[in-house]
């Protein structure tokens, strides 16, 4: 019975390089990190840019770009992160040994609300008005002075 040793040399081999493992360590987070800030920046214009004057402007310019770029984020880190381990197994490296691949896949996991929200923002874009009108007559639920009296 013969047994094969293993080499430190050779272990290391099977390890992606260093420029593998920072583009999944930063490239996977930073999209998903990316996608995230755009979500809220939607958010944020949403409220400041709609309505002025209880006059419906719709969806600025600012909301367009930062919804459809949050998505582009939002959807790009799982790509990247497929074709890294992809790239890493053709070349017959060992991916999963990384911590970098560890940290991008949890991140990953993670930033599937933020890709909800982001999918939740696109949707808002398209929705119709919500007021009901060109108006300030369905922005807010009538307080007790506006009840009858009797």
């Amino acid at each position: 019975m013969t047994m094969t040793r293993t080499t430190p040399s050779a272990a290391l081999s099977d390890a992606p390089p260093a420029t593998w493992r920072r583009w999944t360590a930063l490239g996977v987070p930073g999209l998903v990190a990316l996608g995230t800030a755009l979500a809220l920046l939607q958010g944020t214009a949403f409220a400041h840019d709609t309505f002025h004057d209880c006059h419906y402007f719709g969806p600025s310019l600012r909301m367009h770009i930062a919804a459809w770029a949050g998505l582009a984020c939002g959807l790009a880190a799982p790509m990247l992160y497929v074709a890294l381990c992809r790239g890493a197994a053709r070349r017959g490296w060992d991916h999963t040994a990384t911590r970098a691949s560890g940290l991008a896949l949890a991140v990953l996991i993670l930033g599937v609300l933020p890709l909800l929200l982001e999918v939740f923002g696109v949707w808002v874009l398209y929705a119709p008005d919500p007021s009901g009108g060109y108006d300030c007559s369905g922005l807010a639920a009538p307080g007790p002075a506006a009840l009858p009296a009797g």
